[in-house]
């Protein structure tokens, strides 16, 4: 597909929603509302806001980690990605919807509203941390509220001007204007290649307080600092995951024709390559705390080694790690759609019921949480449909290949670096 072809179809590359797609969006809408709205009826609220923080997370991470792979491939200018830019910049217009319900959240935490404020038991008794005075420092109210304003300001600016600019060079080439689509294209690409490498080092830094504030202090008397590094093993393993699922999902439209079987290689191979890394900062991080072998530490393992949640601690590493890492060994099995929509559903799961395990056993006893988790579930349902639709939003508005990136014509012409 060479530039001449990109222009005559480049009404074709936005995507439009089919009826039935949309209705199941509008229905898991409402499957989250209706389990949030039932777990408050019944007095569950520190489950229901437990369950909304791990759904917000699991889908503000996938928004996030495209945001931040897009940065990558600028800094280093990939060609490869470029016909699958677009679908990681559809995911990261998430973001900006993700920080507001982080707001909404940190808010209800602020006023303990459905008692919110309970799930971060340092908030409610501050003598918990009289005998650890480093985080009796850190972990005060206003200071974390504080934190949590500057790092979600700092990382919805950033992706919001990351997707206004990449997508503004597209404008000119839909109002066929191919000199000024050549000037921009040219000058934001500049523009991305020069910024981009301060903007990962903001997302990483404001992506490792937010997992230590959110979900580290959970906990509050237990530490790791290998937590930041940890959760972006488990965010770009499902962004791949991820990406592929969306990638199949398209390959029968004018948009996955310019997604060769090379595309769908390297973000199997990507996404093979994240498993191997979580399976490793997983195993780091047990080994550590079983030597070290400090109460504080060890707790919060043996905590989740008891009914139900030791359940999810033999499912994770069998779902996640185990069966990707043989499966993916194969080639075919990155860009067969028999396999590889089965084995990213398969990564999806298990990084889902990882957040569970990182934050419900702090949040609920584990009597309380047997049987089926109906309340996570509906909240998932719930994130969902409006990640989706917020996707679908996205894609209705802008074509979904980068028509006026420069690199795009080099990567359809079949160049791969």
């Amino acid at each position: 597909m060479n530039t001449n072809e990109l222009y005559e179809k480049r009404h074709s590359f936005f995507l439009e929603a089919p009826a039935a797609l949309k209705a199941v969006i509008l229905i898991s809408l409402i499957a989250g509302l209706a389990a949030m709205v039932l777990g408050f009826a019944q007095g569950l609220g520190e489950r229901i806001w437990g369950s909304f923080l791990v759904n917000l997370f699991f889908f503000f991470c996938l928004g996030l980690g495209a945001m931040a792979f897009s940065a990558i491939q600028d800094v280093v200018g990939a060609q490869w990605a470029r016909p699958i830019r677009r679908i990681q910049e559809g995911f990261g217009a998430f973001v900006p919807i993700g920080g507001l319900l982080f707001v909404i959240y940190l808010i209800a935490v602020a006023i303990d509203l459905g008692h919110a404020g309970q799930l971060y038991r340092w908030i409610a008794d501050p003598e918990m941390l009289a005998h650890f005075p480093g985080k009796k420092s850190y972990l005060q109210p206003g200071w974390f509220y504080i934190r949590m304003a500057i790092v979600l300001v700092a990382i919805v600016s950033l992706a919001v001007w990351q997707l206004r600019l990449s997508t503004s060079r597209d404008r000119a080439f839909i109002d066929g204007k191919p000199e000024q689509t050549n000037a921009l294209g040219q000058e934001v690409k500049t523009k991305l290649r020069f910024w981009s490498a301060p903007i990962l080092v903001v997302y990483g830094v404001a992506f490792t307080f937010l997992c230590f504030d959110l979900t580290m202090s959970l906990m509050p008397t237990w530490f790791s600092t290998l937590w930041g590094g940890w959760h972006f093993a488990v965010m770009m393993q499902t962004l791949m995951a991820s990406l592929l699922i969306v990638m199949f999902a398209l390959r029968s439209s004018e948009i996955g024709a310019a997604i060769s079987r090379q595309q769908f290689h390297d973000v199997g191979k990507l996404m093979h390559g994240f498993t191997i890394f979580f399976a490793y900062l997983t195993y780091a991080h047990v080994l550590t705390y079983w030597y070290g072998n400090v109460p504080e530490e060890t707790e919060y393992f043996l905590h989740r080694m008891h009914a139900p949640w030791i359940y999810l601690v033999y499912a994770i590493p069998l779902l996640g790690f185990v069966i990707p890492l043989y499966v993916l060994i194969f080639k075919p099995a990155k860009w067969n759609a028999k396999v590889a929509i089965p084995i990213s559903a398969l990564i999806l799961f298990a990084q889902w019921l990882t957040y569970i395990l990182v934050v419900m056993p702090q949040v609920v006893e584990g009597s309380e949480w047997g049987g089926f988790p109906v309340y996570e579930v509906g909240m998932f349902l719930g994130m969902f449909g409006l990640f989706a639709a917020t996707f679908l939003w996205f894609a209705k508005r802008n074509p979904m290949l980068p028509l006026g990136d420069p690199l795009l014509a080099e990567a359809l012409a079949g160049e791969h670096h």
